[in-house]
């Protein structure tokens, strides 16, 4: 489990600990914050006001309405030993355990336990496969999200004329996918760059009204329909010359020598143009020109005017201004396709008449162009059509927002189509899963709850506290305590659910009169049995869900029952499977003593070992608590052990229990002694002078454990027996040594 402590006694900044380990063993001088944690941990499940302490604190790894946490910590001893009157005149609360008189009732309930945690642990599976498909569904969300996203990157920004389309969805993209995923799909030709072209032209800061561009006017038609084109144009037969001509079809031959001949009338024979001899008369002059006669020269000339008509036509035809309209740009290539077709057969008519003047006797066909030019100006009306619509647009704009918005969606909607369906494909499948797993789960609950239900059944019949009286009374007499011992409290109100301490010839309740050793023997104890047994017949706890939390169980003890109580809680915990268990303690003797013991029993039971992890409570300058994990190579050696709890007695006198002194001490100079000069303590000490004899033989009687050989601290003064230890060092020459263990950091 993680536990959080935040704002609360010396815990002023966050300190998170993560007891995730079977056994944690805490370790922290007295005042380190020790008792800040346990406490939290009591107040945790109940309704004392005084959980209100630690509203900030925080505690994550457990379920708290189906574990429970059991602490035992000086107010565990407070309310169920001092604080209560009733309990002052009548005794302690009760503990339910089960009856072994009731056998086939606890052999049911055992079955029924094993029965839930098989049911626990298939709900545990159910539990797990219900979260893989619940995160699989927010994979494949977050995955067609982040498609769909897509959008919003490629559309929005203040450099983008279709940002408008998007205006509260940029937000998220859960936002953005669930408002695509409800467009319904229409089909739709237009595409998202024309309407950002459109957007860009209404809307955008350049937008301004269009002027039409002029249709093409061409004058052309009656020239392309003249007769005279396909007219064979010829001189006058009834010239003598004609039937030469004719002969020799050279009319054209002759017509081109004909401006070479003298213009003024000849006297004797001039040069001929086309022999170069001199026989040209002027008979022949005239019988050229009488087949050359008016009639020809006359549609000769008509053909050339129509050649200049036509040129000219041609030589007016012009688009360059209508380049740069913004709705030709759009569309330049095909605008000039439909002129270029256009100018190009007017360039060829052009052609065939300036053939016709060439060979007049030929017959020509001239193409017509109305067709071409109809198709440039049809080209022309359908982009005046968008200019009127544009003009319109900018005329009303908002409406035409709301038109290209819904258009853009239309089409996001049609591009993203085949990806959002195959996620709702697969997140209908997912959903199918996640409610056939959430049925199983109920079910499960459902026979959990039976279980449950017949296990209360059972302990109503079989519960009572006489197991218990036994267990605290035997473990008494183990202690060597036999002054007092509990009995069963009858009183009718509480249908025999109290305890109480009596001493041998007093039926008086005697808790108040026990020493503070005693009074912390027979809490434990009772909470030892409280952890086994259950708090109410309504209790269905076992000790798979239960957290163990112990505070200092050795708090004004003699180290004689130190020892007795790390057994008694190896036995009665680390043995047992309870789901953590968590050990804090001021004594760093205690707390290696606890180590050896877990590991102990993790030899004997190596199909069962227990996990352990450390920690190490601290204080700094500023009085904030801080807890670190402490690796196991990092605990002190039982040597260094020794010497830490001397270190402890001498910082802090009133918290320490000086009892545990003479017995480091011996341990301490003999392992010194053997070690260094291959002797033991006795020998060595005697060396040393006669005053160290008294300290020598309070080294051999006081540090062991034997009850017979206890005395009164009195005896020698614990300040006194300080001294003399370090004496001991400094007359045999090891002052350096005890400097160095005495001087050394908290680990």
């Amino acid at each position: 489990m993680k536990i959080t402590l935040k704002n609360v006694a010396s815990y002023k900044q966050p300190v998170t600990v993560e007891a995730n380990k079977d056994i944690n063993l805490f370790y922290g001088l007295n005042g380190a914050g020790k008792t800040i944690l346990s406490n939290f941990l009591y107040y945790l499940q109940s309704d004392d006001p005084k959980k209100n302490e630690f509203q900030e604190c925080g505690l994550e790894g457990i379920d708290i309405d189906k574990e429970k946490i059991l602490v035992y910590n000086q107010n565990f001893i407070q309310e169920n030993f001092l604080s209560q009157d009733e309990l002052k005149k009548d005794g302690l609360k009760g503990i339910f355990t089960l009856s072994k008189e009731n056998k086939a009732a606890e052999e049911e309930i055992k079955d029924l336990d094993e029965k839930k945690e098989n049911l626990l642990a298939e709900r545990e599976n159910k539990e797990q496969e219900k979260k893989e498909l619940e995160q699989r569904k927010r994979d494949e969300l977050n995955d067609i999200q982040n498609v769909v996203w897509k959008i919003k990157t490629d559309y929005s920004g203040p450099d983008r004329n279709l940002d408008f389309c998007l205006h509260g969805l940029k937000s998220s993209k859960e936002i953005l996918f669930n408002y695509i995923k409800e467009i319904p799909t229409t089909e739709i030709t237009k595409r998202a760059d024309h309407l950002e072209d459109e957007a860009k032209r209404v809307i955008g800061k350049d937008a301004k009204p269009y002027e039409e561009i002029a249709l093409i006017r061409l004058d052309v038609e009656a020239i392309e329909n003249n007769g005279v084109f396909s007219e064979k144009i010829v001189g006058n037969v009834d010239s003598p010359l004609a039937e030469l001509i004719t002969k020799l079809a050279n009319q054209e031959w002759v017509e081109a020598g004909r401006r070479y001949l003298p213009s003024e009338p000849v006297e004797d024979k001039e040069q001929c143009p086309f022999c170069q001899e001199e026989t040209i008369t002027q008979s022949f002059i005239q019988q050229v020109e009488i087949y050359f006669d008016e009639s020809y020269q006359q549609k000769i000339q008509r053909i050339g005017h129509l050649q200049n008509q036509y040129e000219s036509q041609i030589e007016k035809l012009s688009i360059d201004d209508d380049l740069d309209h913004p709705l030709i740009q759009e569309r330049r290539d095909a605008f000039e396709n439909h002129f270029n077709k256009l100018k190009q057969s007017l360039r060829d008519n052009l052609s065939k008449i300036g053939a016709k003047l060439e060979q007049p006797k030929q017959e020509i066909e001239l193409s017509r162009t109305q067709n071409k030019l109809k198709d440039l100006n049809d080209f022309i009306a359908g982009v005046n059509q968008e200019v009127q619509t544009h003009n319109q647009n900018i005329d009303n704009k908002k409406q035409t927002k709301e038109r290209i918005k819904n258009e853009f969606w239309q089409i996001m909607r049609n591009q993203y189509d085949e990806q959002i369906l195959q996620y709702g494909e697969r997140d209908k499948k997912l959903n199918n899963k996640l409610r056939e797993v959430i049925r199983e789960i109920e079910s499960i609950n459902s026979e959990i709850g039976g279980c449950e239900k017949k296990i209360r059944d059972q302990q109503k019949r079989t519960v009572n506290i006489y197991e218990a009286i036994q267990n605290i009374n035997s473990k008494l007499k183990n202690l060597g305590i036999v002054g007092f011992s509990i009995e069963k409290h009858e009183r009718e109100e509480h249908e025999g659910n109290l305890y109480k301490i009596v001493r041998e010839g007093s039926d008086e309740q005697q808790f108040p009169t026990l020493s503070e050793g005693e009074k912390m023997i027979i809490s434990f104890l009772y909470f030892t049995e409280q952890c086994k047994g259950k708090a109410s017949v309504d209790d269905t706890a076992t000790e798979a869900n239960k957290i163990i939390v112990i505070d200092d169980p050795i708090s004004s003890l003699s180290h004689t029952h130190i020892f007795n109580i790390g057994i008694l809680i190896k036995n009665d915990f680390f043995n047992k499977e309870y789901k953590q268990v968590l050990v804090l303690t001021h004594s760093l003797y205690f707390f290696n003593e606890l180590k050896k013991l877990v590991k102990i029993e993790n030899r004997k039971n190596k199909n069962r070992e227990k996990s352990m992890k450390f920690f190490h409570l601290t204080k700094d300058n500023e009085n904030k608590t801080r807890i670190d994990d402490m690796k196991e190579n990092k605990i002190l050696s039982e040597y260094q052990s020794y010497w830490q709890v001397i270190k402890d007695y001498r910082q802090n006198k009133m918290g320490m229990n000086y009892f545990l002194l003479p017995n480091c001490m011996r341990n301490i100079l003999e392992y010194f002694f053997g070690i260094i000069n291959k002797s033991n303590m006795s020998k060595e000490l005697e060396k040393l002078g006669p005053e160290f004899e008294a300290f020598s033989r309070y080294m051999n009687r006081e540090s062991h454990s034997d009850t017979a050989n206890i005395t009164v601290i009195k005896e020698m003064d614990p300040d006194m027996l300080m001294k003399t230890f370090e004496e001991v060092f400094i007359k045999s020459g090891h002052k350096i040594h005890y400097n160095k263990y005495m001087n050394d950091e908290q680990p």
